[in-house]
């Protein structure tokens, strides 16, 4: 069983959740959780790479945790999970249920992640460099539409149908009156597997995944972390900050990102295009 672990610093891990119920139970006795730590090791399909097993030894059913968030990543007799950009350091313990119905967690055990492999497809389309590698994409208002920024239908628009900038609003006004006034005309902001940087001085962190919202719309979610795209912001609703938006379209020259109003219908749209070479 694989799972995906989607992971950065300073922000907060996304997992599927595990079942409450593990399907095997031990047999053979009661294990302690020096020796449920000693019977566990973590190996990566290379020399810090994101692909990593849990190895039991002997093999036993466990359920593998974050130990930061205590957030299940996997379960089973040998269980995988796939880290996600940005390099870094994780540190996971295991539980496994005893034949009486009692639980034993180990100790953590560390894990150092500095090389990326098999990512979902997704990832390439936002972070590709065209060489088959990832680097800096850096994107702007895609000025060669007549509503590059509005309002619409979520779930089912693709873009302001309702209305928007620049046809219907000028930008660098909407900008100024939502407290962002470095977010019109010309600004921009920066993905690579490791943040964010935007034109407006402010810098964070980012992941990605191929998680839809309303299926068949969309193809991923971005989530933000100490900043938000350009004027990501909800405008009916106090102009709050947004920092999760679904990825509706990435191909490479394009991103169009929305997010949900709180009433549950609007939906707010923000369509970039690719800066080359930035």
């Amino acid at each position: 069983m694989k799972k995906i672990l989607f992971a950065a610093p300073l922000l907060a891990l996304f997992f599927a959740a595990c079942d409450p119920m593990v399907d095997e139970v031990e047999k053979d006795g009661n294990v302690t959780a020096e020796e449920l730590t000693n019977s566990f090791t973590i190996s990566a399909k290379s020399e810090g790479n994101n692909n990593l097993i849990f190895n039991l030894s002997p093999a036993r059913y466990v359920k593998v945790y974050d130990a930061s968030t205590d957030a299940c990543v996997a379960m089973g007799t040998a269980p995988a999970c796939q880290v996600v950009p940005p390099a870094r350091s994780i540190d996971f313990y295991v539980t496994t249920i005893n034949h009486d119905g009692s639980i034993t967690k180990s100790d953590t055990k560390s894990v150092n992640v500095s090389k990326f492999t098999d990512l979902p497809t997704i990832y390439n389309d936002v972070f590709g460099d065209g060489q088959g590698g990832f680097g800096t994409t850096t994107w702007t208002w895609d000025d060669r539409l007549s509503r590059y920024w509005g309002n619409g239908s979520w779930g089912g628009d693709t873009g302001p149908s309702w209305w928007g900038a620049p046809d219907q609003a000028d930008i660098d006004e909407q900008a100024a009156g939502k407290g962002l006034p470095d977010d019109g005309v010309g600004a921009w902001f920066s993905l690579n597997l490791s943040g964010v940087n935007t034109s407006r001085g402010e810098k964070g962190t980012v992941i990605v995944t191929a998680d839809q919202d309303v299926a068949g719309w969309g193809v991923g979610t971005m989530k933000f972390n100490g900043t938000v795209p350009l004027l990501g912001v909800l405008p009916n609703d106090g102009n709050q900050r947004c920092y999760t938006y679904q990825i509706i379209k990435a191909d490479g020259d394009h991103l169009v990102l929305a997010a949900p109003s709180s009433n549950g219908y609007e939906g707010w749209f923000f369509c970039y295009k690719k800066i080359p070479n930035k």
